[in-house]
Order: structure tokens, then C-alpha cells, then sequence
């Protein structure tokens, strides 16, 4: 912003207050209407002075817009640029340059209807109505219309929201947020905290330029999704921001916090934490250095100059440019969060995909699933963690295999309207650029996300980008790739079948499904024999084939995919039990420990019903237990001393349940555990429900109870914790090996 821009908008801060002769308030109905000019903003200067005690923002924005239309009008006729601003904001000025605006109205609140492009819980409207939050309307009469134009506008107004009436159990994120001013701290987001210029359903905002100033803000410390521009801060004593490539939306959060600052391979980082949380700082800028160390080489340069991490006020894992927001919960778990994959590693990521190159919702948002391959997956890779890639490899395929068909929806509509699940979008995604990625080679493609990097970032990206990206860098054809793993819904169901080996000519055959669809597969096919593992590819793009090979020695067993490198279909029975396969069927039965339970009981019990309609559900106290009616048939959740009941004894027996109950505690695979911090998290199949399970949760003390919003994140068939903390986990995974016959 230049030094006149932002004289003339102070000046114009206090003629807020007097009558200007140039500014008309028309009433609010029986007004003439003018043809509508469509403008997009180029650039915004924005100017606020925040009050958090009374929840209250007095700003002045200056858009700098052009002509988004190709409509024609009457160059001597008014026209009229209607402006998108907060309900609880109003608009108290308007003046022109370029152009004269000689009256504004105020319209109602925006009745469209809007899709949603999620972004790591951020919303991207490409509409005006998100979860029944609506911008109100402003029509601003210009004498004519022109190409190009600046409207200055002052505003202001109250920002407040119950923060707590969206805070759900068991989730990680605030969905309902969008801007908020107070005590506790301030979130300024998606909520049109600033006027921006209308636009239809259809039209994503274009990025634009963005600079902001803002008054300091007495024992707060405010961040923005930009970097701060210290020349411009001394030259007018705010603090002041500009965006590092053009941005789709200016955000700005604060708190009471301290900040601690570093600065590693160019890239200054800043934390700011309440006074309390102190000593998570540290770990915080050690992890910001080591995603650093890993994603550079792979995927470029930071795209900024400054990465922060802000301690927010309510549940979020939110990445914005130049900055993350982590709630308080999860800044607090310490190194759990700062080292565990799809944490802070996913948000980083964000810094590229998602905020750095933005995702264009006609086409569905990419970057979620890039940002899981890259850290909720990959990251195992870089830690040289095969067998936990394997196992996310093998969990994302078990979770496919759980999906109700009519939740299984194409990738590629994810943000879009009726469009896939968060789920499929992570998971399923992430596993679509691990196939990628073998395809074309893992060096192919981290330089192709190199090159998809450089040549969008500040610009919208869509999948076909991505695919063109990877053909070039590749020189494969990948159109039938996207269209069955992205466009295409639903997976193969791999099967071997008939696996036989002749000693006369040595040859091997056997028989290769993929179910009722009709996949393009290389299907990676393992030989066990006495000399030990032999590992094979078979592409094929048939329901059924047969294939024959010459092998010298005669294997004993055949496993298709025992990597899970294939995204796919698992038969109920092969899945690995964990608390997902607890929480499907139509039938489940908590059983609640003797007398009052415990909260931490309560809340479980609570978590696992949530899966599950009021028909479908019951309770039960261990003495009103009917065993056969109540157990045998119905997926099951245990807790506490009710392990104890004879009842439920026998039952847990009879399914041959890995853990047994000691006087003082609990035992599994001859070692006990009777410390009072020691709590077990166990599930195995019910053999009564197809693909359905029993859970136990055991405490040896009521302060060991696992917490409730963690327990379906364990994606382990059993996990033992130690005061909290997690210090074994186990997979009861079933073997999905052929034998093979000898003739």
C-alpha cells in the first residue's frame, strides 16, 4: 500500500463520523435498481482496529477491482457493484476512484446456495451460504460503469460466536467458525470480515494482492496470513502484512500469547503459545526444522519467507498461508503431536498445496489427499518405517472394504455437492499417489510436484493438472489412471483362486478376479517356498484371467498384493479387527461396568453409540446381561469391570479373546500388567457378525482410562497404554494366502 493510499484512508476513517454530502443511504425497499457490473478485486488494503472486550472491528478496505464481466452496459447509465460483507458488519462510507459511487444499499443476507471446498476444515466458498451462514448484500450505484475502479469502504460492527455450541465429541475440528473477536482470542477467517465483491455461484474468488495494517492489540499477539512488512509497520506504528503470492483470502488470529522465534534454511519461524505451554516450544521449532529438512528436496521451496504455529481457542488443525492453527488439546499432547504423522506435517504441507497452489473447486480439492500421501503416509517412508507404511497402506484398503456402497463416491468429487467424504478423500487419496507414484517412478514423481509447484503456486490447480504435470514429467499416459482412480469410484476385489504347479513341465497356474468391476491392475503376486519369498507382477484388465509360468521349484503358497501396494476390496473375514469393525452392522450392544461408570466410560460408551441409530443400540449393566440375546449376535463394546461378569467371561472366552483378566489387573501373551496407570484397548472379530467386532476397554484405575475422543483414531487391533500413553500395539491380521497344489 502506498503512504497516500493510507493517508487518504485515514482521512477517510474520520469522515466516518460527519455527514458526507458524496454518501446516500437509501431505504431498504423502493429503491431504483441499476444493471449489475461484475468486478473481481485485484489487490485490497485493508485497515481494522479490533476491541476484543467488545467483540467489535472498525475497518477500511481499499479493493482495487476490474471488470469480470463481458455483459454490455450503458457507459452513460448508473450501474451497480454489489459487495459481500459480514451480517452483524455494516457498511457506513463508500467513495470512489476511477469512478464516482454515489450510493450504496444495503440488500438482504445472500440466499444462494453454495458448495463447499474443504481445506484442512477451511472453507472456500465458491457461493455465499455455508452451513446457514450468510454475507449480507451491499448494492454500490456507480455514475457509469468503467474497466477498472477503486472503492474505498468503511465498515464496522461486532464479531461474536458461541464457540462453544461447535465443538463436537469426538472431532478434531470447529467447522462452525468463521469469524470471532474476544478475550480468548480472535479467528478472522471465511466469515466476510472484510467486503469482498459478489460473485455467482459458479466463480471462484480470483487471487488476488493483499495488504493489511491493524492497530496493536493491548496483551495479544495477532497473526496473518501474509508476511509482515517491517518497513511499512515503522512508517505507519501498526502491524502490517502482505501477501508473498496472490492469496484467495486474507485471515487474521490472535491471543494472548508469547511468541518464540528461530530462524532455519531461510525460513524465519515463529510459535506463539500461551505462557503456559512454554515448554512445547521448542519441540515445535525442532519440528518445523526437520519437515523442513524433508519436504524441501522433495517438493521445493517454502513458498514464504515465515511459517508460524498459533495456539488457537477452539478445536482446529487449520493451515493458512504463512501460518498453522493447532488447538490448545493438540499443541498440549508434546511430542505425540509434534512427531506423529498427519499432525503438524499435514498442515505444513498445506504451505504448498492448498495455500500455495489453490485448489480449484470444479474439480474437486486434490490437496488434502496430497498433503496425507506426503505426511500421513509417506512419512513413514522417510522415517524408514516400512512395516507402518505397510500397515497405512493395508488400513486404507480395510477401511474401503467397510465403506456402505452409497458413501463410495469418486475421489474427485471431494468439496464439490454431494461429493465424497473426508475419509475417502484422505485415505483413498492417499493411497491414489502411492499407485502414482509407482507407476511413474517415486523420483518421477517428486520432480513432477516439483514442477506442479513452480508452475502454480498464487494459482488455482485442478486434478487434470496434476495429471498433465506427471505425463510430462513421466512421458506415461495416465487418462485411464484418473479416470478409474479419480473419476471412477469403487476398487477390485483381488482374489486368487486355483493355484496348481505340474512337476512335469514346471509350470505354475492360477486363476487372478478383481470382482465385478473392471480395473486396469498390475497385480503384485508373491511365491513362498522352501528357498523363502519370490515377488512377480501380473497386469491385467480382465474380471478373470488365468495365468501360467514357468517356476523351477514348486512354491507352497501364493499371495496376491500381501503389501497392500493396490488399492482394493478385502473380503470381511481377511480384514484386521479394530474399533471400525465395532462400530458397523445394525445391531450393537454396550456393556457398562457394575454401578455408576465412570465419565471416561461414559463418554466411550457415548463415541461408539453415535455410530449407531436409537433401534439399533443398546445398554446393558452386567447383571441384566442376556448373553445369548445380547452378545451373541450383535457387535459388542465392553467396558471396564464388566469384563468380570460371568456372563460376559464365558462370552469372551468362547471368541477366544486375546486378554485375560487377572486379580490386579490384566494379561496378554503371558505378560501381566498391574501397574494402576496400565489400561488395554482391544478389539478381534466377532464371529457372529461378518466383519463385525468386540471391543474391550480395560483400566486398572479410573484416572488410566484411555480419553474418548482418541480411541477411534488407534487404528491398532490392540493397544496398551501405561498412564496415557501408548506402549504396545498389536494387529491380529489374518493370513490371505493360497496353498498351492502339487500335481
Amino acid at each position: 500500500m502506498r503512504i497516500s493510499d493510507m493517508c487518504y484512508m485515514r482521512n477517510l476513517s474520520k469522515s466516518v463520523v460527519l455527514a458526507a454530502v458524496a454518501v446516500v443511504w437509501p431505504a431498504l425497499t423502493g429503491c431504483a435498481t441499476y444493471p449489475p457490473m461484475r468486478m473481481q478485486a485485484q489487490r485490497y488494503r485493508i485497515e481494522v482496529r479490533l476491541d476484543p472486550l467488545k467483540h467489535a472491528i472498525t475497518g477500511l478496505a481499499a479493493l482495487d477491482l476490474v471488470r469480470a464481466d463481458d455483459g454490455s452496459l450503458n457507459p452513460d447509465q448508473p450501474a451497480a457493484v454489489e459487495l459481500l460483507l459480514h451480517p452483524d458488519l455494516k457498511i457506513t462510507q463508500v467513495r470512489g476512484a476511477g469512478a464516482r459511487a454515489r450510493s450504496y444499499t444495503a440488500l438482504r443476507a445472500s440466499t444462494k446456495s453454495a458448495s463447499e471446498n474443504t481445506n484442512d476444515g477451511r472453507r472456500d466458498r465458491v457461493g455465499s451460504v455455508v452451513d446457514g451462514f450468510a454475507p449480507r448484500r451491499y448494492s454500490v450505484v456507480v455514475d457509469r460503469p468503467v474497466e477498472a475502479m477503486t472503492l474505498f469502504v468503511a465498515y464496522e460492527g461486532k464479531l461474536f460466536q458461541d464457540v462453544v455450541a461447535g465443538e463436537k465429541p469426538g472431532q478434531i475440528h470447529n467447522f462452525s467458525m468463521h469469524a470471532h473477536i474476544g478475550e480468548e482470542g480472535i479467528y478472522l477467517a471465511d466469515g466476510y470480515w472484510y467486503p469482498q465483491p459478489a460473485r455467482d455461484d459458479e466463480t471462484t474468488p480470483p487471487p488476488a494482492d493483499f495488504t493489511l495494517l491493524t492497530d496493536r492489540v493491548a496483551e495479544m499477539e495477532l497473526v496473518a496470513s501474509g508476511e509482515t512488512d517491517s518497513a511499512l509497520s515503522e512508517q505507519t506504528d501498526r502491524l502490517a502484512w502482505r501477501s508473498p503470492y496472490p492469496l484467495t483470502e486474507m485471515v487474521l488470529v490472535g491471543g494472548p500469547h508469547e511468541v518464540h522465534r528461530a530462524t532455519y534454511r531461510g525460513v524465519e519461524i515463529a510459535v506463539h503459545l500461551k505462557p503456559s505451554q512454554g515448554e512445547q516450544a521448542a519441540g515445535l521449532i525442532e519440528a518445523v526444522k526437520r519437515n523442513l529438512d524433508r519436504y524441501e528436496p522433495l517438493i521445493g521451496p517454502f513458498p514464504a519467507r515465515q511459517y508460524s504455529i498459533v495456539d488457537n481457542f477452539f478445536s482446529s488443525g487449520f493451515a493458512f498461508p504463512c501460518f498453522t492453527l493447532l488447538s490448545s488439546a493438540v499443541i498440549d499432547m508434546g511430542l505425540r503431536s509434534q512427531t506423529t504423522h498427519g499432525y503438524l506435517d499435514h498442515e505444513f504441507l498445506h504451505s504448498w498445496w492448498g495455500n500455495g497452489v489453490h485448489v480449484d473447486p470444479h474439480d474437486g480439492n486434490w490437496c488434502e489427499a496430497l498433503a496425507s500421501y506426503g505426511s500421513n503416509y509417506y512419512g513413514f517412508v522417510l522415517d524408514g518405517k516400512e512395516m507402518e507404511a505397510r500397515r497405512k497402506r493395508r488400513n486404507y484398503s480395510h477401511f474401503l472394504s467397510r465403506l456402505k456402497a452409497e458413501d463410495d463416491r469418486p475421489l474427485g468429487t471431494f468439496g464439490r455437492k454431494d461429493g465424497c467424504n473426508r475419509q475417502i478423500a484422505y485415505d483413498k487419496g492417499a493411497m491414489v499417489f502411492h499407485m502414482l507414484a509407482c507407476k511413474i517412478g517415486q523420483d518421477n514423481f517428486w520432480a513432477a510436484m516439483r514442477k506442479f509447484n513452480e508452475q502454480y503456486a498464487g494459482r488455482y490447480a485442478s486434478w487434470e493438472d496434476i495429471r498433465r504435470v506427471c505425463e510430462e514429467q513421466s512421458g506415461t499416459d495416465l487418462e485411464r489412471f484418473f479416470q478409474q482412480w479419480v473419476r471412477g469410484s469403487g476398487a477390485p476385489r483381488l482374489e486368487l483362486d486355483h493355484a496348481v504347479y505340474r512337476s512335469a513341465d514346471r509350470t505354475l497356474t492360477f486363476t487372478l478376479s478383481e470382482g465385478d468391476l473392471q480395473f486396469a491392475i498390475d497385480a503384485p503376486i508373491r511365491l513362498n517356498g522352501p528357498g523363502g519369498a519370490a515377488d512377480l507382477s501380473v497386469s491385467f484388465d480382465q474380471p478373470l484371467v488365468e495365468h501360467a509360468m514357468p517356476v523351477d521349484s514348486p512354491p507352497h503358497t501364493i499371495e496376491v498384493d500381501p503389501d497392500y501396494n493396490v488399492f482394493r476390496r478385502i473380503d470381511p473375514a481377511d480384514i484386521n479387527p479394530t474399533t471400525a469393525s465395532t462400530r458397523r452392522g445394525s445391531a450393537f450392544t454396550c456393556v457398562l461396568p457394575p454401578g455408576e461408570p465412570a465419565e471416561q466410560y461414559r463418554k466411550i460408551a457415548d463415541n461408539f453409540e453415535s455410530s449407531f441409530s436409537a433401534e439399533e443400540r443398546i445398554e446393558r449393566a452386567p447383571q441384566d446381561l442376556r448373553a445369548d440375546a445380547d452378545l451373541a449376535e450383535r457387535c459388542a463394546l465392553i467396558l471396564g469391570e464388566a469384563v468380570r461378569d460371568p456372563a460376559v467371561e464365558a462370552f469372551l472366552s468362547a471368541i477366544e479373546f486375546p486378554v485375560r483378566w487377572t486379580d490386579d489387573g490384566f494379561e496378554f501373551e503371558e505378560n501381566e500388567y498391574n501397574d494402576p496407570g496400565d489400561a488395554v484397548l482391544c478389539t478381534t472379530r466377532h464371529p457372529g457378525v461378518p466383519g463385525g467386532g468386540v471391543t474391550v476397554v480395560f483400566a486398572n484405575s479410573e484416572s488410566a482410562i484411555p480419553r474418548a475422543g482418541l480411541i477411534s483414531f488407534y487404528e491398532h487391533s490392540l493397544v496398551i497404554f501405561r498412564d496415557g500413553m501408548p506402549v504396545l500395539r498389536q494387529d491380529f491380521e489374518p493370513s490371505q494366502a493360497v496353498r498351492v497344489e502339487r500335481f
